[in-house]
């Protein structure tokens, strides 16, 4: 397939993996005018570790947590954002995190930053306390692994996170218990971020078939961090410039004024022409798209492209916003940015979540060993497959002979006195 959106992929393809990896995020992708832009430079000038994907996804999730209660599009879009960065350790993933912290209690607005969550219900009860909450974690490897499971908390945990997601625009109804004594709690448009940080293996190897279908992994935008060798002297002294500063306080102020008083007004942002008839044509796009998968039995890919639409909108706002928070207006550069962004991530997503369709045992641990060998270039040696499987060696000779069998990889070959195996190309 390769429509508007430029998606692809094999619909005869069920032996091995059907979406290629699309290579890393594009640096002209993470430039958006205006505060983010500001923001993401500061943040590379004063970290340990500058890393433009990480400080990009931290200044887009500060932006989203800002403007959440005030800014709307036309059609009842918020700006609420679950963004997931993925990279090794060392790169600089506590950079931007504390560069949002310091400048939310630079704002007065400390409170609206949270670090854990114990529960489904404290996130209901943080909520409720303040409506508008950036949650940041380097654990999100733990958050999603809290969401796993039959158990009743597992269950509550990704419910709520679900559901709040969607309830931004709406009144959300606190659980009964919370409402046992007194009137019906309520939160009238809350307003979740999430920017959460962790290691590739930890969050992607533990995937489970369940969590892309329910919908929880589609509501992200999930991004990878390469390492790129840079180190500094950390500058936490250095002030924030001007520009920075008088955005956020404006923000933040309008929201303290409507927590305080229960009152707070929508901006809505109007289109461009231009803007009105790309956004028209993507979401014509966007519909062949899902009517591709769904045809060609593509269950989870479906699952992981169905908010793709919501995903461009929320983007081309907060581009707006960015570029000009006084008076926004959505362009058309704003909603080609955004397309290109939320296409970007939706292929890395598919790529990445086509090697999660076994649920547990085997099954996954080939699955394992599929995304192993394609982060590789497609192709790894036996003491590089075993070590990222974490097995012994009579299992990974079995799951070896199952890729085999499958016609999933190549028989081996030797390549510099090592055995190397290598995805089937056909």
């Amino acid at each position: 397939m390769n429509d508007f959106l430029g998606i692809e992929f094999d619909e005869g393809a069920s032996k091995r993996p059907s979406f290629p990896d699309p290579g890393p995020l594009p640096e002209e992708l993470t430039r958006v005018p205006g505060f983010i832009g500001e923001l993401t430079d500061f943040t590379l000038a004063t970290g340990h570790s500058p890393n433009r994907v990480l400080a990009f996804s931290g200044a887009l999730a500060m932006l989203a947590h800002l403007t959440g209660r005030s800014y709307s599009d036309a059609h009842g879009t918020r700006t609420n954002l679950y963004i997931v960065v993925l990279g090794d350790s060392g790169i600089g993933k506590d950079d931007p995190r504390k560069t949002n912290a310091r400048l939310a209690q630079r704002v007065n607005f400390s409170e609206s930053i949270a670090e854990a969550f114990a529960s489904g219900e404290a996130i209901e009860d943080e909520l409720f306390k303040c409506p508008s909450l950036l949650f940041q974690s380097d654990e999100v490897a733990s958050f999603f692994g809290s969401m796993r499971g039959a158990n009743k908390a597992a269950k509550s945990m990704s419910e709520r996170i679900r559901r709040l997601f969607t309830s931004s625009s709406s009144e959300y109804v606190l659980r009964g218990k919370a409402n046992k004594e007194g009137p019906v709690r309520t939160i009238m448009n809350p307003h979740l971020c999430l920017f959460g940080t962790g290691v590739p293996e930890e969050f992607l190897d533990a995937l489970t078939q369940h969590e892309i279908r329910d919908g929880l992994f589609g509501r992200c935008l999930i991004l990878r961090a390469t390492d790129q060798y840079s180190a500094q002297a950390a500058k936490g002294h250095v002030a924030f410039p001007s520009g920075i500063i008088s955005v956020a306080e404006k923000l933040a102020a309008r929201e303290r004024a409507a927590i305080e008083s229960g009152v707070f007004a929508i901006s809505e942002v109007p289109e461009t022409p231009e803007a009105t008839a790309l956004l028209d044509e993507s979401r014509k796009s966007f519909m062949r798209l899902r009517k591709s998968l769904a045809e060609a039995g593509l269950v989870n890919a479906r699952a992981q492209v169905v908010r793709m639409n919501e995903k461009i909108a929320k983007l081309a706002l907060l581009w707006a916003i960015s570029e000009n928070a006084e008076s926004p207006v959505i362009t058309k550069a704003a909603v080609e940015w955004a397309m290109l962004f939320t296409v970007y991530v939706t292929k890395w997503m598919l790529f990445e979540g086509q090697f999660h369709s076994a649920e547990g045992g085997f099954g996954l641990l080939k699955s394992k060993a599929l995304a192993s060998l394609a982060r590789h270039g497609g192709s790894l040696d036996r003491r590089g497959l075993i070590r990222s499987l974490g097995c012994d060696v009579g299992t990974l000779n079995r799951v070896i002979k199952a890729m085999l069998v499958a016609e999933e990889i190549d028989s081996p070959a030797q390549v510099d006195g090592k055995i190397v195996y290598s995805l089937r190309n056909e």
